[in-house]
């Protein structure tokens, strides 16, 4: 009896054990609603953007980061999307994409492919997911 008490005691734990390490090692979701703002038109260039998209078949080294972004349009615009300014990608009207960046990235910038609206946020990103909720 002492000994299917113990069993049991021990599958008990075994159970907590791996179900509180399982909960420790999920990322962090951290939802962020960004608000667009209309685009005042300049001459100058756009100080958001460091690089655009490439217009060339170059090879990028794998990245490797902790950190992942959702960019979750709600709206009916094609979206650029930067991080850091630099290009990461192009969302679609209504839908939505992820990028992986290293931890420590500051800056998510947005705009539409016409040049009509943008967003703007800043954050610091460490082994967490990020959803950015893209909104007119």
């Amino acid at each position: 009896m002492k000994k299917v008490l113990f069993m049991t005691f021990l599958a008990f734990l075994a159970i907590q054990v791996s179900f509180g390490q399982s909960v420790d090692t999920q990322k962090k979701k951290v939802v962020k609603e960004v608000k667009s703002v209309k685009v005042e038109k300049s001459r100058g260039e756009n100080p958001n953007i460091k690089t655009y998209a490439p217009t060339t078949d170059v090879a990028v080294s794998k990245q490797r980061g902790d950190c992942s972004i959702n960019f979750d349009n709600w709206t009916g615009y094609m979206v650029h999307v930067y991080v850091d300014g630099n290009f990461k990608g192009t969302v679609d009207a209504w839908g939505n994409g992820w990028v992986t960046v290293g931890n420590g990235y500051t800056t998510v910038y947005c705009i539409t492919v016409g040049g009509t609206y943008e967003w703007s946020a800043k954050g610091e990103c460490s082994d967490e997911s990020y959803v950015f909720k893209l909104e007119i």
